[in-house]
């Protein structure tokens, strides 16, 4: 597994949502991200950035308390002009039953 890059025990997901501004904004977030060892993938009105649980917690001065739900981290300072929010997504649970469908 490959915990460098988010992937893997201790690792944490998140989706940035970005404010209005296109490319600068993500040149900024891509900036800051890298001085601090979070990978980010581009999405379409954000990004997905990943990374170990220590580095998280370092960046964003707070780390996912509760992996079962989504949480929300405070937007750091230097990203304000460019990030509108920092959700952390819950940990998927292996082995979980799919959920059954309907075909009404």
């Amino acid at each position: 597994m490959d915990t460098a890059h988010g992937r893997g025990p201790g690792a944490v997901e998140a989706v940035v949502e970005l404010r209005a501004g296109g490319g600068a904004r993500l040149d900024a977030l891509r900036d800051w991200c890298a001085g601090r060892g979070i990978s980010v993938l581009p999405m379409a009105a954000g990004a997905l950035v990943t990374g170990p649980a220590a580095r998280f917690r370092e960046a964003f001065g707070h780390g996912p308390v509760d992996p079962s739900g989504a949480e929300a981290l405070p937007v750091p300072d230097e990203l304000r002009e460019a990030v509108r929010s920092v959700t952390v997504l819950p940990v998927p649970e292996p082995h979980s039953p799919i959920p059954p469908t309907t075909d009404d």
